[in-house]
Protein backbone atom coordinates (compact mmCIF):
# COMPACT_ATOMS: atom_id res chain seq x y z
CA UNK A 1 0.00 0.00 0.00
CA UNK A 2 2.93 2.64 1.06
CA UNK A 3 4.50 1.46 -2.78
CA UNK A 4 0.66 2.91 -4.43
CA UNK A 5 0.74 5.97 -2.48
CA UNK A 6 4.38 7.04 -3.42
CA UNK A 7 3.67 5.99 -7.26
CA UNK A 8 -0.19 7.98 -6.56
CA UNK A 9 1.46 10.89 -4.91
CA UNK A 10 3.35 12.11 -7.93
CA UNK A 11 6.12 13.43 -5.65
CA UNK A 12 9.03 10.89 -6.49
CA UNK A 13 11.21 10.52 -9.50
CA UNK A 14 11.35 6.83 -9.60
CA UNK A 15 9.09 4.54 -7.94
CA UNK A 16 9.85 0.46 -7.79
CA UNK A 17 9.03 -2.55 -6.13
CA UNK A 18 11.47 -4.67 -5.01
CA UNK A 19 10.09 -7.79 -3.07
CA UNK A 20 13.53 -8.48 -1.83
CA UNK A 21 13.69 -9.44 1.75
CA UNK A 22 15.57 -6.98 2.74
CA UNK A 23 13.34 -3.93 0.97
CA UNK A 24 9.90 -3.77 -0.23
CA UNK A 25 10.13 -0.84 -2.52
CA UNK A 26 12.78 1.98 -3.62
CA UNK A 27 11.54 5.71 -4.72
CA UNK A 28 13.91 8.69 -5.92
CA UNK A 29 13.26 11.94 -5.10
CA UNK A 30 14.79 15.18 -5.98
CA UNK A 31 16.92 17.95 -3.67
CA UNK A 32 16.61 21.50 -4.49
CA UNK A 33 20.38 22.30 -2.36
CA UNK A 34 22.34 18.87 -3.07
CA UNK A 35 23.65 19.63 -6.43
CA UNK A 36 20.18 18.97 -8.07
CA UNK A 37 21.02 15.25 -7.33
CA UNK A 38 18.44 12.50 -6.55
CA UNK A 39 18.27 10.82 -3.05
CA UNK A 40 17.80 6.94 -3.47
CA UNK A 41 15.24 5.70 -0.60
CA UNK A 42 15.21 1.80 0.20
CA UNK A 43 11.72 1.14 2.52
CA UNK A 44 11.31 -1.99 4.47
CA UNK A 45 8.21 -1.81 5.75
CA UNK A 46 6.65 -3.15 9.22
CA UNK A 47 3.92 -3.38 11.08
CA UNK A 48 5.46 -2.07 14.22
CA UNK A 49 8.59 -1.67 15.84
CA UNK A 50 8.41 -4.80 18.29
CA UNK A 51 7.75 -6.99 14.75
CA UNK A 52 11.86 -7.67 15.19
CA UNK A 53 13.29 -8.58 18.40
CA UNK A 54 15.60 -5.92 19.43
CA UNK A 55 18.39 -8.54 18.16
CA UNK A 56 17.12 -8.34 15.11
CA UNK A 57 17.89 -5.20 14.13
CA UNK A 58 21.31 -4.94 13.93
CA UNK A 59 21.21 -7.43 11.06
CA UNK A 60 18.13 -5.79 9.38
CA UNK A 61 19.88 -2.51 9.62
CA UNK A 62 23.05 -4.23 7.87
CA UNK A 63 20.97 -6.31 5.54
CA UNK A 64 19.10 -3.15 4.23
CA UNK A 65 22.06 -1.07 3.52
CA UNK A 66 24.07 -3.50 2.21
CA UNK A 67 21.23 -4.14 -0.60
CA UNK A 68 21.50 -0.40 -1.00
CA UNK A 69 25.34 0.07 -1.26
CA UNK A 70 25.22 -2.46 -3.34
CA UNK A 71 22.56 -1.91 -6.25
CA UNK A 72 23.89 -1.65 -9.74
CA UNK A 73 21.24 0.52 -9.90
CA UNK A 74 22.01 3.04 -7.58
CA UNK A 75 24.13 6.02 -8.87
CA UNK A 76 23.14 8.40 -6.08
CA UNK A 77 23.40 8.72 -2.62
CA UNK A 78 21.06 7.09 -0.89
CA UNK A 79 18.70 6.23 2.80
CA UNK A 80 17.45 3.13 4.10
CA UNK A 81 14.22 3.55 5.65
CA UNK A 82 12.30 0.83 8.18
CA UNK A 83 8.64 2.33 7.44
CA UNK A 84 6.58 1.21 10.82
CA UNK A 85 3.04 1.06 9.31
CA UNK A 86 0.82 1.26 12.44
CA UNK A 87 2.74 2.82 15.59
CA UNK A 88 2.44 6.22 15.92
CA UNK A 89 5.53 8.62 16.01
CA UNK A 90 7.70 10.75 13.93
CA UNK A 91 11.35 9.15 13.21
CA UNK A 92 14.40 7.74 14.97
CA UNK A 93 18.21 6.42 14.30
CA UNK A 94 18.63 2.78 16.18
CA UNK A 95 21.80 3.18 18.55
CA UNK A 96 24.14 0.95 19.99
CA UNK A 97 24.47 1.14 23.91
CA UNK A 98 27.52 3.05 23.77
CA UNK A 99 25.43 5.55 21.47
CA UNK A 100 26.95 5.48 17.99
CA UNK A 101 24.19 4.41 15.72
CA UNK A 102 24.02 1.12 13.63
CA UNK A 103 24.15 3.18 10.41
CA UNK A 104 23.96 7.09 9.87
CA UNK A 105 21.79 6.23 6.56
CA UNK A 106 19.17 4.42 8.31
CA UNK A 107 15.89 5.56 9.74
CA UNK A 108 12.91 4.18 11.61
CA UNK A 109 9.29 6.14 10.34
CA UNK A 110 6.75 5.80 12.53
CA UNK A 111 3.24 6.21 11.05
CA UNK A 112 2.25 9.42 11.93
CA UNK A 113 5.87 10.69 9.60
CA UNK A 114 5.79 7.30 7.34
CA UNK A 115 2.30 7.34 5.47
CA UNK A 116 2.35 11.36 4.94
CA UNK A 117 5.77 11.53 3.48
CA UNK A 118 4.86 8.55 0.78
CA UNK A 119 1.06 9.69 0.23
CA UNK A 120 1.53 13.38 0.21
CA UNK A 121 -1.38 13.95 2.54
CA UNK A 122 -1.66 14.73 6.41
CA UNK A 123 -2.11 11.46 8.81
CA UNK A 124 -5.68 12.94 9.52
CA UNK A 125 -6.52 13.03 5.82
CA UNK A 126 -4.82 9.14 5.33
CA UNK A 127 -6.31 7.48 8.47
CA UNK A 128 -10.62 9.23 7.78
CA UNK A 129 -9.72 7.69 3.76
CA UNK A 130 -9.14 4.38 5.51
CA UNK A 131 -12.03 4.14 7.56
CA UNK A 132 -14.28 5.80 4.91
CA UNK A 133 -13.01 2.40 2.87
CA UNK A 134 -13.73 0.43 5.48
CA UNK A 135 -17.25 1.72 6.25
CA UNK A 136 -17.53 1.92 2.71
CA UNK A 137 -17.25 -2.14 2.43
CA UNK A 138 -18.87 -2.61 4.81
CA UNK A 139 -16.57 -4.14 7.25
CA UNK A 140 -17.55 -5.17 10.95
CA UNK A 141 -15.33 -5.55 13.97
CA UNK A 142 -16.22 -8.08 15.68
CA UNK A 143 -16.18 -8.18 19.56
CA UNK A 144 -13.58 -10.37 21.01
CA UNK A 145 -13.52 -12.34 24.11
CA UNK A 146 -10.13 -12.04 25.58
CA UNK A 147 -10.96 -13.71 29.14
CA UNK A 148 -9.45 -11.02 31.74
CA UNK A 149 -12.10 -9.07 33.80
CA UNK A 150 -10.99 -5.13 33.96
CA UNK A 151 -11.64 -3.38 36.65
CA UNK A 152 -14.49 -1.55 37.38
CA UNK A 153 -12.35 1.46 38.05
CA UNK A 154 -10.29 1.59 34.87
CA UNK A 155 -13.56 1.63 33.06
CA UNK A 156 -15.11 4.17 34.85
CA UNK A 157 -11.73 5.93 34.31
CA UNK A 158 -11.52 5.57 30.63
CA UNK A 159 -15.14 6.79 30.23
CA UNK A 160 -14.64 9.55 32.35
CA UNK A 161 -11.78 10.36 29.73
CA UNK A 162 -13.79 10.05 26.75
CA UNK A 163 -16.62 12.35 27.65
CA UNK A 164 -13.19 14.54 28.35
CA UNK A 165 -12.61 14.95 24.96
CA UNK A 166 -16.16 14.85 23.86
CA UNK A 167 -15.71 11.24 22.06
CA UNK A 168 -19.32 10.36 23.65
CA UNK A 169 -22.86 11.29 22.60
CA UNK A 170 -25.31 11.46 24.94
CA UNK A 171 -26.34 7.88 25.72
CA UNK A 172 -21.71 7.12 26.78
CA UNK A 173 -21.58 5.74 23.45
CA UNK A 174 -19.13 5.65 20.43
CA UNK A 175 -21.14 7.69 17.63
CA UNK A 176 -18.77 9.39 15.35
CA UNK A 177 -15.38 7.72 14.04
CA UNK A 178 -14.01 10.72 12.34
CA UNK A 179 -14.26 12.13 15.75
CA UNK A 180 -12.00 9.58 17.22
CA UNK A 181 -9.34 9.33 14.18
CA UNK A 182 -9.34 13.29 14.82
CA UNK A 183 -8.11 12.69 18.53
CA UNK A 184 -6.39 9.81 17.69
CA UNK A 185 -4.47 11.79 14.77
CA UNK A 186 -4.06 15.36 16.08
CA UNK A 187 -3.33 14.72 19.64
CA UNK A 188 0.23 13.83 20.17
CA UNK A 189 0.96 10.27 21.54
CA UNK A 190 1.40 9.58 25.03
Amino acid sequence: MAHDCAQASLRFATVSQLATAEADFNVTIATKNFHKRKINIYVSVKNRTNTMGGQDWPKAIAALEAMAKNDPNRSEPYLCIFGIAMERGTRYMKAKRGGNYYSINTEIWLSDFFWPFFANHTYEEIMNAVLDALVEEGRRVESVTIGVKVPNDLIESFGDSCRKYNLLDSNGRFNDAKKLVRFFCVRSPV
